[in-house]
């Protein structure tokens, strides 16, 4: 998981105008958010098991807390020891709590119990995850490999043959495979083996387990990717491995997209996660295997699913999904019948992005007693952690790790809803600066400059949220006295499979046409200076910033991170690397390949770009190389545009600290000011 963070430097804030109240949001607030990940409640519904990330900006680093919870109280009970923790999950009889935790700087499984700590595995590379066996005996765990080419590298031949993998690579990815050992330790025993792998999760943030145990503890469930390159890793299916033997059995016939695998408590049913009709840019659906009946749950609900959990009886599922601008949960039966959870008007935690390279899931878990706690959040307060008794109407809120940003003076967040040229109603995110109403009230004529916010994915999309983890982009932006659009362009997952796949083959120029709409929306219903808008956005939303400066000659600033301007590039270097032929229908070397690709690239339009940018990017960026950062940065300096390329030496897709965000804030902050004025 990238976690991005943010953090001050008094002496460089002290470079930034102040155009709200002393108690507005600044780039020091974001150090004190919380982030708050993995929510574990005891069978007994006593007790709540919660990772607790706070910045350290003197390291530079996450300090991550394993906490107990009282779920009736909220008091905490107790802080589990151990370095940068993950994974809490309690044994069926609730009286330890697993979790990994570093031991001499490889990942192991750990328990707690009555204080104590103790040691579980002792793989020889990183585990990954582990499953309790239902009757508490045994653990399941997934570790990795030692490379094979181990003995070579210690004699320093450490060439390797390269294959759908990021540029970035310095060898090979080893495979992870399945053990299992005693839940009070002892020697492990391997079940599986080979060149694939079972699908990667990323310990410490949310996601969905990819191995699980059955009713009778004789099966154990797993995703099987087909190799450990990352431009493969749609090749997913789910096998079946004997505990006993380690003999494995293909579960489904679905040949790719699929992950996820979980058991009924009762045993008689099976889930697991499919695209959409096996379309890897599709939604992501639940299906429900009983006896050899597979079928899809929930089957007309039309939205991207991102968790599915099942509680006690068998015979229900929590899901979660993002419907219009709000992350919402239900309950539903194997029958579909549906009804909404109570969430108080919050946004539930829950990831959509339903690939094995990248983790997708819903923050919450279910007590014997269909207790379920989970973590929300909304408009103007960051991640907190509730409980939602059976019988309750309403979730009852139990932490308060973010009281203090809740007394910080926040632009109002609104939905806007526009039609776009072909037919589809979306929407996107209004917020407005903290001191819009009462500036309003003093000048019924001031007008505002505006700024687009474009989410990333695709298959994503903006809500009214305060904070994704800890980072309030929208909200500091706001801040400074500008009106911000978060659009939900065609390929955003809020409204139906239909615009989700509408991007399919037009992933530039459609969703840029969504997007101006939104524009013109936005302009009609609210008081905007026209010739005071920027546009902004990371990873696709870099994308389609790069795009729109390079079609249109509105936008009086831009800031472009970690933007896919080249999908050459994109196809050669990233970690999807050849997966682009999904989102464009072509590869570029085959057909009509080269042509798409050329017209779907935003550096193809470099000499339309007048709009003075801010680019930024990481060093060693695998998801979007950032040499394509480089093309722009050349291409607008040759030019003459107006440009600044600001990068960070990390190897994540994003500011890999506390400090590099803060940065990053402070001068897109600055360039924003710059050239739209939001104090004027």
């Amino acid at each position: 998981m990238i976690r991005v963070c943010a953090v001050a430097f008094l002496a460089l804030m002290a470079a930034i105008p102040v155009v709200s109240t002393a108690s507005s949001l600044t780039i020091g607030d974001m150090a004190r958010i919380a982030n708050l990940e993995e929510p574990s409640i005891s069978p007994d519904a006593s007790t709540v098991a919660l990772l607790v990330d706070r910045q350290d900006v003197a390291r530079a680093a996450d300090n991550v807390e394993l906490v107990l919870i009282d779920a009736r109280s909220g008091r905490r009970i107790a802080t589990v020891p151990g370095r940068d923790p993950s994974v809490p999950r309690w044994s069926p009889n609730g009286r330890q709590l697993g979790f990994l935790t570093s031991s001499h700087g490889i990942r192991q499984v750990f328990t707690y119990s009555n204080g104590a700590v103790a040691q579980r595995t002792r793989a020889a590379a990183d585990v990954i995850d582990f499953a309790w066996s239902p009757d508490g005996q045994k653990l399941a765990f997934a570790a990795t490999d030692v490379p094979a080419n181990a003995n070579a590298l210690a004699h320093h031949h450490d060439y390797f043959f390269a294959g759908n993998n990021d540029y970035t690579a310095t060898a090979l990815t080893p495979p992870i495979h399945l053990w299992t050992i005693s839940s009070n330790g002892g020697t492990a025993r391997r079940l599986t083996s080979g060149s694939w792998t079972i699908a990667p999760t990323d310990p410490g943030g949310i996601f969905s387990p990819q191995i699980a145990w059955s009713h009778d503890g004789k099966q154990i469930a797993l995703t099987r990717a087909a190799s450990t390159f990352s431009g493969e890793d749609e090749y997913t299916t789910i096998w079946t491995v004997d505990a006993a033997t380690g003999s494995m059995k293909k579960l489904t016939s679905h040949p790719d997209v699929e992950l996820s695998p979980s058991y009924s408590p009762d045993g008689l049913h099976f889930a697991y996660w499919w695209a959409r009709d096996g379309d890897f840019t599709a939604e992501n659906t639940v299906r429900i295997r009983t006896g050899d009946t597979d079928t899809t749950l929930a089957l007309t609900f039309d939205r991207n699913v991102g968790g599915a959990i099942w509680f006690p009886d068998s015979q229900r599922m929590l899901i979660c999904a993002t419907d219009r601008t709000a992350t919402l949960a239900w309950i539903v039966d194997l029958q579909d019948r549906m009804r909404a959870l109570p969430l108080g008007g919050r946004n539930i935690v829950c990831d959509t992005y339903q690939s094995s390279t990248f983790d997708a899931g819903i923050d919450a878990s279910i007590a014997r007693d269909d207790t379920i706690a989970f973590l929300a959040d909304d408009a103007h307060h960051a991640r907190e952690l509730f409980v939602l008794p059976a019988d309750a109407s309403a979730p009852r809120q139990l932490t308060h790790f973010n009281d203090a940003i809740a007394s910080i003076h926040l632009g109002r967040m609104v939905e806007l809803d526009w039609d776009t040229s072909d037919g589809f109603n979306t929407d996107g995110v209004v917020t407005y600066p903290p001191d819009y109403e009462s500036a309003r009230k003093k000048n019924p004529d001031r007008t505002f400059p505006a700024v687009l916010l474009i989410h990333g994915g695709p298959g994503l999309s903006s809500i009214r949220q305060f904070s994704a983890e800890t980072w309030p982009v929208a909200q500091e932006i706001a801040s400074h006295g500008y009106i911000v659009l978060q659009p939900n362009y065609r390929g955003s997952d809020n409204i139906g499979n239909a615009f989700m796949i509408a991007i399919d083959g037009d992933s530039a120029a459609g969703p840029g046409r969504d997007i101006m709409a939104g524009v013109a929306a936005l302009e009609k219903q609210n008081p905007i200076d026209v010739s005071r808008i920027a546009v902004c956005g990371w990873s696709y939303g870099g994308l389609l910033t790069t795009w729109l400066i390079g079609h249109s000659h509105d936008f009086k600033a831009a800031v472009s991170g970690a933007a896919v301007n080249d999908e050459f590039e994109e196809y050669n270097l990233s970690t999807s690397n050849v997966q682009d032929r999904y989102l464009l229908k072509a590869a570029p070397y085959t057909g009509d390949g080269w042509r798409v690709y050329s017209e779907q690239s935003p550096i193809t339009y470099y000499k339309d770009i007048t709009t003075p940018t801010l680019i930024w990017g990481t060093t060693a960026d695998p998801v979007v190389p950032i040499p394509q950062a480089y093309a722009l940065y050349h291409a607008l300096t040759d030019n003459h545009v107006p440009v600044k390329f600001l990068v960070f030496p990390a190897a994540t897709h994003g500011p890999s600290n506390p400090v590099q965000t803060a940065d990053l804030t402070r001068f897109w902050l600055a360039w924003l000011d710059t050239y739209i004025g939001g104090s004027r």
